[in-house]
C-alpha cells in the first residue's frame, strides 16, 4: 500500500464502518474514540495508536485497514478535558480498562511516543508492548546538545509564543498553510500532494483553534517529564519494544534518538526506513512491514 495510491474517501468510509466514533465518560469527562475488536486476529494484540503533535488520530486512517486485518485497534484524538500528560495517561489507561481491550501495544509517533512512555511507566497493568516511532526519550541520560534540543522544543517560552500565534491566526488559513508546507516537502511527488490535500479536507472539522492550543499545552508539558524516566521503568517490557528512528529524521538530535534506544531494555531497532519524521507517510509499505514482522514474533 503506497501512500500515493491511497483513496482517502474510501479509507475513511472503511474506518467509519469498522470502528465508528463513540463517546463515553472517562474520569467524569467525555472521551471520543474508535475501537475495532478483531474477531479472528493474526496476532492476538490490540494496536493503540497515539498520534504526534497534531493530536489527530484520524490521520492514521490510511493505515487502519492494514492493521485491522491483523489486530484489534484503538484510535482517538486527545480529548480536550485532559490538560496535561499525566491526566491524559490516566484517561487512556481507564479507557483501555473500560472497553476491555487486551494485549495492548502502544504505538506512539513523535509526541505520541513520549506519551506512550509516560503511560507505560505509570500504568504497566494495561501495557503489553511499545512501538516507538520518530520520537524522543524522557531520560536524564542525555548530553548537553540532546537536552538542549528537548528543552527548547518543550519550553514555556515556546508554549506562550505558539498559543499567541494560534489565537491570532485565522483558522481558515490553517488548511492552506498545511497544504503549502507539504507541497514544499513533496515538490517532486504530485500524487502524494493530492493525497495530503484529501486528508486535510477530511480532517478540517478537527482543525480548530481550541484543539491546536490544547495540543501545544500537552506537547510543552513534556518538559515536566524530562529526566524522570529510567531503564528500569520499562524492564517489564523486555523483548516487547520496537523503536523506529529513521536516520534521515532530523527532528531530534542523534543523542536524543540514541537516548531512547539506550533507555529501553533490549529493543528491536530499525534505522533503515526513509522519509524523515513522516516516514510512516513517505515509506508506508516498509513502515507497516517492520511493525508486522515485530508483532508476528510476539508471544
Amino acid at each position: 500500500m503506497n501512500f500515493e495510491s491511497i483513496d482517502v474517501k474510501k479509507e475513511f468510509e472503511y474506518f467509519d464502518s469498522v470502528a465508528p466514533r463513540k463517546t463515553i465518560k472517562i474520569l467524569g469527562k467525555d472521551f471520543t474514540y474508535r475501537y475495532y475488536k478483531n474477531p479472528d486476529p493474526k496476532v492476538d494484540a490490540t494496536m493503540l495508536m497515539l498520534a504526534g503533535g497534531s493530536g489527530l488520530g484520524d490521520a492514521f486512517a490510511g493505515m487502519a485497514r492494514a492493521f485491522t486485518e491483523k489486530y484489534s485497534l484503538i484510535n482517538f484524538n486527545y480529548p480536550l478535558g485532559f490538560t496535561d500528560n499525566e491526566a491524559m495517561a490516566d484517561a487512556i489507561a481507564e479507557l483501555i480498562k473500560n472497553i476491555g481491550a487486551t494485549n495492548v501495544y502502544l504505538w506512539g509517533q513523535s509526541y505520541g511516543g513520549a506519551l506512550a512512555q509516560i503511560i507505560a511507566k505509570k500504568h504497566p497493568e494495561v501495557v503489553k508492548g511499545l512501538i516507538l516511532t520518530s520520537t524522543a526519550s524522557m531520560t536524564g541520560n542525555l548530553r548537553y546538545e540532546g537536552m538542549k534540543c528537548l528543552v527548547n522544543m518543550f519550553s514555556e517560552e515556546k508554549e506562550k509564543k505558539d498559543i499567541k500565534t494560534y489565537k491570532k491566526l485565522p483558522m481558515s488559513l490553517l488548511p492552506v498553510l498545511l497544504n503549502l508546507a507539504f507541497k514544499v516537502k513533496m515538490k517532486d511527488n504530485p500524487a502524494g500532494q493530492r493525497v495530503v490535500k484529501d486528508f486535510i479536507d477530511y480532517l478540517k472539522p478537527d482543525l480548530t483553534r481550541e484543539y491546536f492550543i490544547h495540543m501545544t499545552r500537552l506537547l510543552c508539558d513534556l518538559r515536566n517529564h524530562l529526566g524522570t524516566h529510567r531503564k528500569e521503568d520499562f524492564e517489564y517490557l523486555r523483548g516487547r519494544i520496537l523503536v523506529i528512528e529513521p536516520e534521515d529524521d532530523d527532528t531530534f538530535t542523534a543523542d536524543v534518538k540514541e537516548g531512547l534506544i539506550n533507555d529501553m531494555p533490549d529493543p528491536v531497532v530499525n534505522r533503515e526506513i526513509s522519509g524523515g519524521h513522516l516516514a510512516m507517510m513517505f515509506d508506508t509499505d516498509n513502515f507497516i512491514d517492520v511493525i508486522d514482522r515485530f508483532m508476528s514474533e510476539q508471544k
